[in-house]
């Protein structure tokens, strides 16, 4: 929207992006919005006024006017209270868009752009599924369209594509793709994260055949029962809440000299996207959780990160993190701490070996199901003894585990 445009209530108004996750903002009322305070893709702390609205023929003369509604860069920031900045991405229009006026389906003033740009039909527009709230078609809808209706990269790259720039080399051409903005802050905040904590880490050996077997046996039925598969994430992360509670540093954060004791559980869970871009949703509270609600939201905030479908403070206020590079293959991971956590755990690969195990009859050797987890700690609170006794503590309790806490 342009400053004299008319708005209506909950007409969207603008996108704005975290680190991570793009959000529309609708109009929290109905007007002309008489003001526009920044400039697209400006960097405004969260909470600042960055539009404002007044009642549809009435233009304030000043800004003390009281028929003026200001708006918000996130108008709930106290559900957003780790987000340092959002960045206004408002797309500004001609007042011509190439959309057909006929059409009653809303389109978003960066949608439109992206339809000028790209020359798309209105026939074509209106063939396009919409994956936003209430069907609405988003920038991400069209993009997915143009890629798989094969057009090439405009000239100006519309948003989310870029310019391949070609490099001479001899007897190749290699091209240059500028970093997109999620992977240029997942890099600024894996570099700050090393340079800010002294890592430090400790693996052990898991034996998770009770795990395995438990869900061999139950996974169509727990399936059936409550609608949701049965998984080792939140078997892991109930083991990983657990261990917190009996070594509750694990759970804090610095604050310059100070040390910062969180009394929620705030767990952090990696999830790789389509784009092998990296986002870490966040399970609010998980000690308050019984095990199907840990089910539940592990599934829940994973699919919703896979279409960019999260809420900003979704992804904010962890106090500690699990990631699993073993889904793919990898045996163990050292992964980086994720700020301002002091710990992040690191799942591998389950796989079947040749154990010796103790028994009343002596040593024998049986083929289990053993898995690596990794504990990276940041050693300016975490110190060696610490780290490792609260790794040996989930080690016990994954081994213990026998299915009792949950309800079939």
């Amino acid at each position: 929207k342009d400053i004299g445009d008319t708005i209506a209530l909950d007409e969207t108004l603008l996108e704005i992006s975290t680190d991570k996750v793009d959000s529309e903002v609708p109009s929290p009322g109905a007007g002309i919005l008489t003001e526009i305070l920044f400039n697209v893709n400006d960097v405004v702390e969260v909470g600042t006024v960055i539009a404002r609205i007044s009642a549809e023929g009435e233009m304030p003369a000043d800004k003390s006017s009281e028929s003026v509604e200001d708006i918000s860069a996130i108008s709930n920031t106290e559900n957003v209270e780790n987000a340092d900045k959002v960045s206004q991405t408002t797309s500004h229009i001609e007042s011509k868009p190439s959309v057909n006026d006929d059409d009653r389906r809303f389109y978003s003033p960066l949608v439109k752009s992206i339809v000028k740009k790209e020359n798309i039909s209105s026939e074509e527009l209106t063939s396009i599924s919409g994956s936003g709230r209430g069907g609405r078609v988003n920038k991400h809808d069209v993009l997915e369209y143009l890629t798989n209706r094969g057009v090439s990269a405009p000239s100006k790259p519309a948003v989310a594509s870029f310019p391949h720039i070609p490099v001479s080399t001899p007897g190749l051409t290699d091209t240059v793709e500028p970093m997109g903005r999620m992977r240029k802050k997942i890099a600024q905040h894996m570099l700050e994260s090393q340079q800010t904590s002294p890592h430090v880490y400790s693996t052990s050996e898991v034996d998770v055949s009770n795990l395995v077997n438990y869900r061999k046996e139950n996974k169509t039925l727990f399936f059936n029962r409550y609608g949701v598969k049965l998984t080792y994430t939140p078997m892991i992360l109930d083991a990983c809440i657990k261990g917190i509670q009996e070594f509750p540093l694990l759970n804090a954060s610095i604050d310059g000299d100070n040390i910062i004791h969180h009394q929620k559980i705030n767990m952090g869970v990696a999830v790789s996207l389509p784009d092998n871009n990296l986002i870490v949703p966040v399970i609010k509270a998980s000690e308050e959780k019984n095990f199907l609600g840990l089910t539940r939201e592990t599934a829940d905030l994973a699919a919703r990160s896979r279409i960019n479908k999260l809420e900003p403070d979704e992804i904010f206020g962890s106090t500690f993190t699990v990631t699993n590079p073993g889904i793919f293959g990898s045996l163990f991971g050292m992964a980086i701490i994720n700020q301002p956590n002091v710990a992040i755990l690191s799942v591998g690969a389950i796989k079947k070996k040749p154990v010796v195990k103790e028994t009343e009859y002596g040593d024998v050797i049986a083929i289990r199901s053993m898995m690596y987890i990794t504990l990276g700690y940041d050693h300016r609170l975490i110190d060696g003894a610490y780290g490792t006794q609260f790794l040996s503590r989930i080690t016990q309790l994954i081994e213990s585990f026998d299915g009792s806490e949950i309800k079939l």
